[in-house]
């Protein structure tokens, strides 16, 4: 991908409220460390997990392109209270259960499109800095060992404790995943180790056998790969409290600097406007969202959302993004013929830095990566496309066929789209359709049949009323120099 330049990137910061240029910490100013809390892998990944990691890939790849080395962070959590209730409810080690779901994981955000960060950490590689990390809390008096063998975090030793959330400490509760209080100074005070002794899921330490608590694990992570200080940290809206608050409290006590200067949450996901569980029948796992629609369905409508708003998906919602999706591949198969067709050298094709789509779509994604506006500079390019391809072509409108492909081909592989070949893309998403619309392909080629035999003995009302047939049922006709092809029919909502 070609490196091009961007307006200034603005982000909207939860820790200072406001919407702010985002800055390199690094010398040269461009250099971005980047952390985003992964996946509990205690079960299958859900549409909720693919959702924010499809906005943080889409960021990472949008930093790129502007030309930025990245160096992006992911973890895994395979250390936790339900992994251990769930590998007793199978009958399995919590070990075994985290590895199944860390490559169960894998498959699937391969699936939907989402590049492996650069570094994918467990918490179970990473114990020994994570030991260290508590012994510097411990010598600094921001924590405390007790008897017991636990570990805890001194919440009112920080005096700027609660700035992410803006919570007043006198107002708090833990919120934290601990098995027991144990012996705390102070019930605020969130735990750092947890005295354990679980086959698979326990660990020598200072303090005896036990495990980390919840917070200390992305602390010690990223700075293993990030460093004392970086530049975004992401999540979902739900761990700004208390995951997200303890992780800057701690981290800033053990390393004297400031942790990350960029928190970035993404909205919350709701199925027909309630929180998905199983127990409504609405949790939808990504494995089973791909048994009946393609990835990039899902991955289409999720960046039609802004990645700090709370999105409502129903099958309305992926109906809608299929057609639509199958509206741009098919604009990108016409206009690849077209150009195919009129012979563009391979120098039209690389003429694209001027092009307007460029600008539209910096000025969208440059904005607190707002990949609905992105979406909608993509939607123009493409009433752009129909509007070139219906057109008499000459070799200007050839040309400028050229770049708008390359260009379209370039803005959406940041967005992670298109990238299937089109003819097959359209096929599939075509016959995907066919049993909504009630009908089948044999039916539709009987039909252009009858309308081709009706114009051949001049039979137009015939010809009509066959073509009406299948427009009634969402079939459009497109009538080629060769044969007549079929699409279903599209419409914005």
């Amino acid at each position: 991908m070609a490196v091009t330049t961007a307006p200034q990137i603005l982000v909207t910061n939860t820790l200072t409220r406001r919407k702010e240029p985002l800055k390199s910490l690094d010398p040269g100013g461009k250099k971005i460390g980047m952390y985003a809390c992964g996946v509990t892998v205690y079960d299958d990944c859900h549409i909720g997990h693919g959702m924010q990691a499809i906005f943080f890939d889409v960021i990472r790849r949008y930093l790129e392109f502007c030309g930025y080395q990245v160096t992006y962070v992911r973890n895994f959590t395979d250390v936790d209270d339900k992994i251990i209730d769930r590998a007793k409810q199978r009958g399995m080690s919590p070990a075994k259960l985290a590895q199944d779901m860390i490559d169960s994981s894998d498959r699937d955000m391969a699936a939907i499109g989402v590049k492996p960060a650069d570094h994918q950490p467990r918490v179970s590689e990473m114990i020994p800095q994570i030991i260290t990390m508590i012994q510097e809390l411990i010598r600094n008096e921001a924590a405390y060992a007790t008897k017991s063998g636990d570990v805890y975090y001194r919440v009112r030793r920080k005096s700027d404790y609660g700035k992410l959330s803006g919570r007043n400490p006198d107002e708090l509760r833990t919120g934290t995943r601990e098995l027991i209080q144990g012996d705390k100074e102070d019930p605020l005070d969130f735990a750092l180790w947890k005295n354990d002794d679980e086959p698979d899921a326990s660990w020598d330490s200072p303090w005896g056998l036990g495990r980390p608590g919840w917070h200390i694990e992305c602390s010690a992570m990223s700075k293993e790969f990030l460093g004392n200080s970086f530049e975004i940290h992401g999540g979902g809206r739900d761990l700004v409290f208390p995951h997200h608050e303890n992780e800057i409290a701690q981290s800033e006590s053990a390393n004297k600097a400031p942790y990350a200067a960029c928190w970035m949450h993404c909205g919350l996901l709701t199925i027909d406007r309630q929180k998905m569980s199983k127990s409504l029948g609405n949790h939808i796992t990504i494995q089973d969202f791909l048994k009946s629609w393609s990835p990039e369905v899902l991955r289409l409508g999720i960046l039609q959302y802004h990645y700090g708003s709370n999105v409502d998906f129903s099958k309305s919602v992926f109906q809608q993004c299929h057609r639509r999706l199958l509206y741009f591949y098919e604009t990108l198969d016409l206009l690849g013929q077209m150009v195919a067709d009129g012979g563009a050298s391979a120098t039209d094709l690389a003429s694209t830095s001027s092009h307007w789509l460029f600008a539209d779509f910096h000025k969208a994604m440059s904005d607190d990566f707002n990949t609905a506006a992105a979406l909608g500079a993509l939607n123009k390019s493409m009433k752009a496309a129909r509007e070139l391809i219906s057109g008499k072509k000459s070799p200007p409108k050839i040309i400028e066929s050229s770049q708008l492909l390359n260009g379209i081909k370039e803005v959406a592989q940041v967005l992670g789209l298109f990238e299937a070949e089109p003819k097959v893309a359209t096929r599939d998403l075509k016959m995907r359709l066919l049993p909504e619309l009630g009908i089948t392909e044999g039916e539709i080629q009987a039909a252009i049949q009858r309308r081709a035999d009706a114009r051949a003995a001049r039979d137009f009302a015939a010809a009509d009323a066959a073509r009406g047939e299948l427009l009634t049922r969402g079939i459009e006709l497109r009538d080629g120099t060769q044969e007549t092809q079929w699409t279903v029919r599209y419409t914005e909502e």
